[in-house]
């Protein structure tokens, strides 16, 4: 039985035609839809906006990144973060910080 239903598999197949996955419209049409969403999230873009300051946001580096812009003045915007890897049983963390600044 199990030897019929391969017959029939790769005979259906070869009628129909098999494409890959990574040939399929729908596989593309994903992938598109993935790359199109990265592009969006490493473009700095407006996450708040108070008193005419506005906030902005993009990802680089596996983190989002944060910074304030505001009419008629400069601007530092500072961040810290913690970055921890495991090496064997053994957590070791790293302090990291960044400024960003706009001058306008």
């Amino acid at each position: 039985m199990k030897d019929l239903i391969a017959v029939v598999t790769v005979v259906a197949l070869a009628i129909f035609g098999a494409k890959s996955c990574a040939e399929s419209e729908w596989f593309q049409r994903k992938k598109q839809e993935a790359d199109e969403l990265q592009r969006s999230r490493q473009t700095p873009h407006v996450i708040r906006e108070a008193d005419g300051c506005k906030v902005y946001a993009f990802e680089s580096g596996g983190r989002f990144h944060y910074f304030t812009r505001c009419p008629e003045s400069r601007t530092t915007t500072e961040s810290t973060w913690e970055e921890c890897r495991m090496v064997g049983k053994v957590q070791t963390c790293d302090q990291k910080s960044e400024t960003i600044e706009v001058t306008r």
